[in-house]
């Protein structure tokens, strides 16, 4: 039996493959981190405006993650299912990124909002769902193998966070030498290359055995009807606590890394202290990140969920009673990042498992819905993350040109850099008591690769 959907990957794929997520902190980090506070306190919208554009658009997010998903089902080339969307979507994210922070200037107030939300919910609702889509549906594409899910999804995230570090230390700095125009461009640049390096470094390996010499059984293994495709995903199980602990992990990540903003902004006041903060955050990911595959050897992705839960409420209580002392705030920044070294490479790889299941459990295999339902619940939280950022700051006062803010603003922001993020991660560490797929994962490997040999 040789095909490469039985065979190890090797590791030239999977640093192709976690190119991709590198360009994907480029937007996520700049949007987690720095993109409400460059509306409210560059281009001047008011917090509230910023929060219910974000809320509003998780409206438009549902319909489009939907259809990009019924779209991969139907996506049958050369390329693969869902390699060409990745392919096809890689120009029009940095020309939208680019778009994002360019709100003009000469646009009055309703103008620069009416700009802000036509250039949000275009790259977010319609580009990056195509592109994102694409890239979290790729791993089940590529390998049936619980290590090499892992594996990949392990460097991904070390990949990923090396270079969402690597932006959260220079933005503060070269915004204020080159401007966000200037900076936007080369940030959209960099993330067009790596996406195409994605794009030309990864195989599409399961299936494609099928797909080449036997038409007739690709037809009963991967052409199904969408809605008998769905009439699949909504008994599966797994796919609705996946899709929750995504949304409560998103909330999460949002809401910490725009409170980060205000907190060095406001707080501190200075707001160069992002980089040693961020620093303290994102190297202890990496480090996560590279003991995770051994630790989910031992003891399965489930235990090392919830234990990895478990040490983000005790970091974030940790930074909500240190107060503005910084020593004590970052050793607490560092227990969160250690802990979400693990938790971001074994949620993702919990998706192609709930892939698996769903087809081990129903005999329909849906990429593409499954992934775009659990993108939902990603993009959804990180929607109601910044939403709450946004209703937390207009309700306790804030302004955001302001030179000095209110002393309610700047208690609201203190609870909720610290306390509020520990309050989501209770949430998350609930829901991974319900993910109990580690009981099945091998069985259902047996399984499918027998189908598929």
């Amino acid at each position: 039996m040789e095909s490469n959907q039985y065979q190890p990957i090797k590791m030239k794929e999977k640093l192709c493959y976690s190119s991709g997520d590198c360009a994907g902190q480029i937007y996520v980090t700049l949007c987690t981190f720095f993109l409400t506070g460059y509306y409210t306190d560059t281009v001047g919208i008011a917090a509230s405006a910023v929060a219910t554009m974000m809320f509003v658009t998780r409206i438009f997010d549902g319909t489009s993650d939907l259809f990009m998903g019924a779209l991969i089902e139907k996506t049958h080339s050369r390329y693969g299912k869902v390699r060409p969307w990745i392919l096809w979507s890689s120009p029009f994210m940095a020309l939208g990124f680019i778009a994002l922070f360019f709100v003009p200037e000469s646009l009055g107030d309703t103008g620069k909002l009416i700009y802000a939300y036509v250039t949000y919910i275009l790259l977010n609702c319609v580009i990056y769902t195509a592109n994102g889509i694409a890239y979290n549906s790729l791993l089940s594409r590529m390998t049936f193998s619980i290590r090499d899910r892992v594996s990949c999804t392990s460097i991904r995230f070390i990949l990923g966070n090396v270079m969402a570090l690597a932006i959260n230390m220079i933005t503060a700095v070269l915004v204020g030498k080159i401007g966000w125009h200037a900076l936007a461009v080369i940030y959209a640049v960099i993330m067009l290359v790596l996406l195409l390096i994605c794009f030309w470094g990864c195989e599409e390996h399961i299936g494609k055995r099928l797909d080449e010499s036997d038409k007739e059984r690709k037809g009963k293994a991967e052409r199904v009807p969408l809605k008998k495709a769905f009439a699949a995903l909504l008994h599966n199980k797994y796919f609705y606590l996946q899709t929750l602990l995504m949304t409560s992990l998103y909330i999460s990540v949002m809401f910490t890394g725009t409170m980060t903003y205000y907190f060095c902004n406001s707080v501190l006041h200075d707001l160069s202290l992002m980089a040693p903060i961020s620093m303290a955050y994102t190297l202890p990911v990496l480090l996560g990140s590279f003991l995770n595959p051994r630790l989910v050897e031992r003891i399965g992705k489930q235990k090392t969920l919830i234990a990895a839960f478990a040490l983000v409420i005790l970091g974030r209580i940790l930074v909500g009673l240190a107060d503005v002392a910084l020593v004590p705030i970052m050793i607490g920044c560092a227990l969160h990042g250690f802990a979400l070294g693990f938790i971001y490479a074994d949620v993702f790889a919990m998706t192609s498992d709930v892939v698996d299941y769903g087809e081990w459990k129903f005999g329909i295999r849906s990429e593409g819905l499954v992934t775009c339902c659990v993108m939902i619940g990603m993009k959804v939280g990180l929607g109601i993350g910044g939403a709450l950022v946004g209703i937390l700051l207009a309700v306790s006062g804030y302004q955001g040109l302001a030179a000095m803010q209110a002393p309610e603003a700047l208690a609201a922001i203190k609870f909720g850099f610290g306390y509020i993020c520990a309050a989501f991660a209770l949430v998350s560490l609930l829901i991974s008591l319900f993910m109990n797929l580690d009981n099945l994962v091998h069985r259902i490997q047996e399984d499918l690769i027998r189908k598929y040999s």
